[in-house]
């Protein structure tokens, strides 16, 4: 029989449910996330369970309800830590410039389909990438269509890349690493710092080390 675990009432888009996750990662605590309707009138659910409607509610493996963010911490702080939760807090401040940025907009748009790639006829020989200050963006273009791009955020002589993207239809192209080559290629000539937030950038510079040496000491395997 699986265990009894932690259930969180909660919603993406809250901020106080957001900082009940990340203390629930910091202390390595599993918990199921149970989606609330949008509008506090529409919870019946939840009026049955607590008595009320705001979120967040954590309700723990033993069936004892705690509503709000002070009685959750409350309770949390009872709780005994893993050995990870120092490592967790330095990689959500890493993820400051991601959280900050529109990243998780750029994503849910992709998962839609309403993003602005489109796609184009055309080889990797084809493609242009231009950096887009205003946009915090390198784009990858085609003629006149933006079929990719790599967004970031810079400041304090270090750009963090947040997300990488290529028009789905063109993908397994050669496209991305294109953009990759060419965005490192113009962050070197500027003697800037690379923190690699996106996944598809993280791989490209293990992949290419001699993009090793623009990335900060911390995340250096060497």
């Amino acid at each position: 029989m699986p265990e009894p675990a932690l259930t969180l009432y909660q919603a993406e888009w809250c901020p106080f449910s957001s900082a009940v996750r990340e203390v629930l990662t910091e202390l390595g605590l599993d918990f199921v996330a149970r989606q609330v309707e949008p509008w506090p009138e529409e919870r019946e659910r939840l009026r049955e369970l607590g008595g009320n409607t705001l979120i967040p509610v954590l309700q723990t493996e033993d069936g004892e309800l705690h509503r709000g963010t002070r009685a959750i911490f409350a309770h949390l702080r009872e709780r005994d830590p893993w050995g990870f939760g120092a490592a967790h807090r330095r990689r959500f401040a890493d993820h400051r410039d991601a959280r900050e940025s529109d990243t998780v907009g750029q994503l849910i748009e992709f998962f839609r389909g309403t993003d602005e790639l489109e796609a184009a006829d055309g080889s990797v020989d084809d493609a242009v990438v231009v950096d887009s200050p205003e946009a915090n963006r390198y784009e990858l273009r085609v003629g006149d269509r933006l079929v990719g791009l790599a967004a970031y955020r810079r400041r304090n002589g270090r750009i963090a890349f947040t997300h990488t993207e290529i028009d789905n239809k063109l993908e397994g192209h050669g496209l991305g690493s294109r953009l990759a080559s060419e965005a490192l290629a113009d962050v070197k000539r500027q003697g800037l710092e690379v923190v690699p937030l996106c996944p598809f950038i993280a791989h490209y510079i293990d992949e290419h080390p001699e993009y090793e040496e623009l990335l900060p000491a911390g995340y250096r395997t060497t």
